[in-house]
């Protein structure tokens, strides 16, 4: 076990300790929630936590966070809607002397028994209020975390706060957990019977980090567009950026914003019918092959007019861009994009318009906060040897998860579940990670074969969806990550089953032994879940299985798709 796990374990030895009340209590002997809400900050007594505020909200009440610093403030939003009776608890936990992780807990009246932790995003200091709305509407006792530092964006809560890192890099999810599970019990008196973790992109990778570290955490994880081996997902921004000329906004390679959306439609419309139905959806990108020489000007069936057509070096460019990212001395380290894939990562490249910054702040934010501890540290600088160096250096064990290890065998023996889903339009994160993680997870477990990873492995990849939320296709699964789904997914919603929601397949398969063999992706018209339109259904499959339309069945209903083995399989 790494030293940075066993000091925090000596450090902190009490956290760990299995002080944790009796059997669940009956629903008779349960005081009532507002009671029992405004009691608790007189009997809450864990190690190494601070109490900063307890509050009973009835359904549908607003619930107003306050103090939430601008970015977390301007991504999440500050006022959410209790969707049942709940008590929110908001505490800190010291995770050593000079660092602490802020927890709220959304402890539903109507508890049945279990325990959901959550991840965050991007660079991760955000309480993902969306995700609580979500589990505390399914009766789970559910815990939100910043992770150890605020904010959606910065470097200073990393400079000099090697701590922090650690935090960042594995240890706040640990704590989300192991607090949350005594903090659930010493609240309803009685234990929960079992524990689960959702999350998204950074979020992702959060919860497969803890299934290799820490396999005792969780009976099952839910993971979407999973960020592992995050580093060389941070440092791709920058590295495709450069294929294409950037910083010099003038090089004649350099491919501007604007041209970017007439690209991704061209290849959608050159490559969206060869899988039978014409939806805007490419099904697998990762198996077909482009010309890009019809991009441009000179082709003689240019796809793009002549003013966002590209001249041959630009052509050569784009080339270059979906192509995998490479280490220094040529050895590929993180797979290309999907054709057709939103273009929001190769596009996002001048921050404010005209100037040559990176949109995608957390690769300027993390190498000067983190890897190189400097305030003057610069993209504009990065080059192939800096992305080596931070991989090597691996702050706070950040890109253990598919950088170091893709050994999930004690999570996978003490019966553990892996539920993962990536999309095919993903802006963010290539999904051509999640099939090269599914590889590597079984070979490092022996090379399983499909039968065998499905046991306790199973990946949906859904065509159309985008980076945790929206895109073309059916792609609404109840992901915890995406705003409202509690509405219609949550609680006694019409699509809070295991057929529709992962969360509720999750625990199908961890509870009652039933795994999911499809999960049914639903398209709301103009992606607005709370109406509850449905635009589209289509059966979205495990991996390597694929979602095939059976030829005669109306395309849009569920029932007339079927899942496949893919071709290569």
């Amino acid at each position: 076990m790494h030293s940075l796990i066993l000091n925090w374990l000596t450090l902190a030895g009490a956290i760990f300790s299995p002080a944790i009340a009796s059997p669940l209590a009956s629903a008779a002997s349960v005081a009532p929630g507002q009671q029992r809400c405004a009691a608790f900050s007189q009997t809450l007594s864990i190690p190494n936590v601070t109490l900063v505020s307890t509050a009973h909200y009835p359904s549908q009440a607003n619930i107003s966070v306050t103090g939430l610093v601008a970015s977390c403030a301007s991504d999440t939003g500050t006022t959410f809607t209790a969707p049942t009776d709940l008590c929110r608890i908001v505490i800190n936990v010291a995770t050593s002397p000079s660092s602490k992780v802020r927890l709220e807990a959304w402890l539903p009246d109507s508890w049945k028994g279990r325990l959901l932790s959550t991840g965050t995003g991007g660079i991760g200091g955000c309480i993902e209020h969306t995700a609580l709305q979500m589990g505390s509407s399914m009766g789970f006792a559910v815990v939100g975390t910043n992770a150890g530092h605020d904010g959606s964006s910065g470097f200073d809560f990393f400079l000099n706060h090697p701590e922090t890192i650690v935090d960042f890099g594995h240890r706040a999810i640990h704590v989300e957990a192991v607090v949350g599970r005594q903090l659930a019990a010493q609240y309803y008196g009685g234990e929960a019977s079992h524990s689960y973790y959702a999350g998204c992109s950074t979020g992702g990778r959060q919860g497969f980090t803890s299934a290799l570290l820490y396999p005792e955490d969780f009976d099952g994880v839910l993971l979407g567009a999973a960020a592992i081996d995050w580093l060389h997902i941070v440092a791709s921004k920058a590295v495709l950026a450069e294929r294409m000329g950037w910083p010099d906004l003038a090089s004649p390679r350099y491919i501007p914003p604007s041209s970017w959306s007439a690209i991704e439609a061209a290849m959608i419309r050159k490559l969206d019918p060869l899988d039978g139905v014409v939806d805007g959806v490419i099904d697998e990108p990762h198996s077909l092959d482009f010309d890009f020489s019809l991009l441009g000007c000179a082709s003689a069936t240019p796809l793009l007019n002549a003013t966002v057509c590209l001249t041959d070096v630009q052509v050569e460019a784009i080339r270059t861009v979906y192509q995998p990212v490479k280490s220094a001395a040529g050895q590929d380290v993180y797979p290309s994009f999907d054709l057709g894939s939103a273009t929001g990562v190769f596009s996002n490249n001048q921050f404010p318009a005209g100037v040559a910054n990176l949109t995608y702040r957390v690769l300027d934010d993390y190498w000067r906060g983190a890897v190189y501890n400097d305030t003057t540290w610069s993209s504009q600088q990065f080059n192939l040897s800096q992305m080596d160096f931070a991989v090597e250096l691996n702050p706070g064990q950040i890109n253990y998860a598919g950088g170091v290890s893709h050994d999930l065998s004690k999570f996978r023996n003490r019966g553990g579940k892996v539920l993962t889903y990536h999309g095919s339009s993903d802006v963010t994160v290539t999904s051509a990670l999640a099939l090269r993680t599914y590889d590597r997870v079984s070979e490092a477990l022996g090379s399983l074969n499909a039968a065998e990873m499905q046991e306790f492995y199973r990946l949906f990849y859904v065509p159309g969806h985008m980076h945790c939320s929206g895109g073309a296709g059916a792609w609404t699964m109840g992901q915890t990550s995406a705003p409202n789904q509690f509405v219609n997914f949550g609680g006694n919603g019409e699509f809070a089953d295991r057929r529709h929601s992962l969360l509720m397949a999750m625990v199908a398969w961890v509870e009652d032994g039933v795994a999911p063999d499809y999960m049914v992706g639903t398209k709301f018209v103009n992606d607005n879940v709370i109406s509850g339109q449905v635009a589209a259904q289509r059966r979205q499959c495990p991996w390597p299985h694929r979602s095939k339309w059976n030829g005669v069945g109306d395309t849009k209903e569920e029932g007339s798709w079927e899942c496949v083995l893919h071709d290569g399989a």
